[in-house]
């Protein structure tokens, strides 16, 4: 359900309307997609997992959808055309610094003028960024090697410099903590089929502690994930 009601928020701040074109990029495993699609939007998503094209691919389209998702395995800098809407979930936190520009140039180019670009993001506090971005921390060195976390003032600036103007932006971080809490609650209780699995106790730990940390981190306000809407 909170899922559903995330996707939901996000459709409606895209303001899609029926027969217009959106670029998801990062597709991951299709839920978005199939629910744009199901509001007659035509959705081409791009991933760079095998595994996620497979299972987006296999999942079956809404019944009576006026739209359509086709999904790619593509670097989102290969993709040709240009998109009345833009939609991406936690993409650019992987994407690295160096590579910020880019990223927004390539929101600039693909997006029609006057069109929208939706960006779920995870972002840190202003004050700690400095600090965060001199050394790599529990989540950079073992569970997102190369990942770099933006701030709000970055988003805007950043979009800013390619052209595309901050509509608006809200966050829910309070929101993922209670997530990442009922994350950790059932991976717990799966302990023994996890063992089963072939995954030892120090896998365990370390994925304990990540979910511990990331929960502290929005609780604490360090951390914080919001939904960002740019203006072409």
């Amino acid at each position: 359900m909170a899922q559903q009601t995330k996707i939901a928020r996000i459709a409606d701040l895209l303001e899609v309307k029926e027969g217009q074109s959106v670029l998801e990029i990062g597709s991951g495993w299709g839920a978005l997609a199939l629910h744009l699609a199901g509001r007659g939007a035509h959705v081409t998503g791009v991933t760079l997992s095998q595994e996620q094209l497979a299972g987006a691919k296999a999942l079956p389209a809404p019944a009576g959808a006026a739209g359509s998702a086709d999904f790619q395995l593509k670097d989102y800098r290969d993709v040709d055309g240009t998109f009345d809407r833009i939609v991406s979930i936690e993409m650019i936190e992987a994407v690295g610094e160096k590579y910020w520009p880019r990223y927004f140039e390539a929101l600039r180019e693909r997006l029609k003028p006057g069109g929208l670009a939706v960006l779920q993001v995870i972002t840190i506090a202003e004050e700690r960024f400095e600090s965060y971005k001199r050394s790599a921390d529990f989540i950079q060195r073992y569970i997102f090697p190369g990942g770099m976390l933006l701030t709000p003032s970055i988003i805007a600036e950043q979009g800013q410099r390619a052209g595309l103007s901050l509509a608006s932006s809200e966050t829910f971080g309070d929101s993922y903590a209670r997530t990442l809490a009922e994350w950790r609650r059932r991976f717990l209780a799966q302990a023994d089929t996890l063992e089963k699995m072939g995954f030892d106790l120090t896998f365990r730990r370390i994925w304990e502690y990540y979910l511990s940390y990331c929960e502290a981190g929005f609780r604490s306000g360090a951390i914080d994930v919001g939904l960002y809407k740019l203006r072409g």
